[in-house]
């Protein structure tokens, strides 16, 4: 592993793309600058795989006493444990850093957890993000195809939600539409409970993003009314369910089904051939009482196929300092970050 040219970081959404994975927009330069804002250092590295190399944006967080934090998010891009073994040898001495955490999406399974416990890495105690288990959409069929592969009850409501008037647009990202987005997510977080961090938080990347080209916010409206609204980013042939929120005025209008088919179809025109639609519960934990069991029930509608990774794991590069970490350190600095900033530590 060694740290990227001036070169390759100018180029560096094109590398991340051509990753064994296929590129993953929590690996982009827009994110890794939008980070920077919020505590963390962006760390543009190139690792080894058995086919040549792999881009890896890494986040550096300075933790007092243990010296700096190491956190790829959603990264290294690729598919294997082997893979991942020698993309992050050989961190560079000088990064003083006592630990990496990453989160690559490579299948979970028996096997690869064995595997990856074997090679020295330490399954971390919390999962960063909540995308461990998701349903992927898969684009490549022709529209009616696509159409006719979701569930009869979701063909149905895209079709009610359109009869009834609803419409669907790519709006321009000005103040008034990330007003409006923030108020729909602000109602979803209402009903289901989850953390919602600030309004600034969220402008913040999805400008870098519809900057860069990544990124579009769709509204779906009904007389006047804007009922839904899903920002969705994307990167070479891939694409993401990135935030979404709703009313719970007008249900029955099924607008949130019209937006997501028609954020599809738009996708689509783009060349994009997968759309994730990012957190759902994993298969054995499919029940009424899991909190993402309602985003579930409405994404499986698309597609009742789940795919699980491997999460996140910790690779210790300092035993003794990592150590304290994962015992005390990282509980800590998740309660000083709520406390003090009211914000996630992540």
């Amino acid at each position: 592993m060694r740290h990227a040219t001036r070169a390759e970081i100018s180029h560096w959404d094109d590398a991340i793309v051509h990753n064994p994975d296929g590129g993953q927009i929590l690996q982009t330069r827009a994110w890794g600058e939008f980070k920077r804002g919020h505590g963390w250092t962006p760390r543009y590295l190139v690792g080894e795989h058995g086919r040549g190399g792999v881009a890896i944006l890494v986040l550096e967080r300075r933790i007092p006493g243990l010296g700096r934090l190491w956190y790829a998010p959603k990264g290294p891009g690729v598919m294997s444990v082997a893979e991942l073994h020698d993309a992050v040898r050989g961190v560079p001495a000088e990064a003083g850093a006592f630990c990496l955490k990453v989160e690559p999406e490579i299948a979970d399974s028996a096997a690869a957890r064995a595997e990856l416990s074997r090679r020295g890495m330490r399954k971390a105690r919390h999962d960063v993000q909540i995308s461990r288990a998701t349903i992927i959409v898969d684009l490549r069929a022709d529209e009616d195809r696509l159409l006719a592969s979701f569930k009869a009850k979701t063909r149905y409501n895209i079709r009610l939600a359109s009869r009834r008037g609803v419409t669907v647009d790519a709006v321009p990202l000005d103040q008034p539409a990330i007003d409006t987005m923030y108020r729909l997510m602000q109602a979803t977080r209402e009903r289901a409970g989850f953390t919602l961090r600030s309004k600034a938080y969220f402008a913040g990347y999805w400008r870098l993003h519809e900057a860069a080209g990544q990124g579009r916010l769709f509204l779906a409206s009904w007389q006047g009314s804007v009922l839904a609204g899903v920002f969705a980013t994307f990167l070479g042939r891939k694409a993401w369910y990135k935030d979404g929120g709703s009313l719970k005025e007008h249900a029955g209008l099924m607008a949130p089904h019209l937006l997501q088919w028609e954020v599809m179809r738009w996708l689509r025109g783009r060349g994009v051939e997968q759309y994730d639609l990012v957190a759902v519960p994993a298969r054995d934990r499919l029940a009424p009482e899991h909190p993402l069991f309602g985003l579930y029930r409405f994404k499986s509608g698309f597609s009742d196929e789940i795919t699980e990774f491997v999460g996140t794991w910790d690779i210790p590069l300092q035993p003794r300092r990592y150590a304290l970490w994962n015992e005390f350190g990282e509980r800590v600095a998740h309660q000083l970050a709520y406390r003090v900033r009211h914000d996630l530590f992540y």
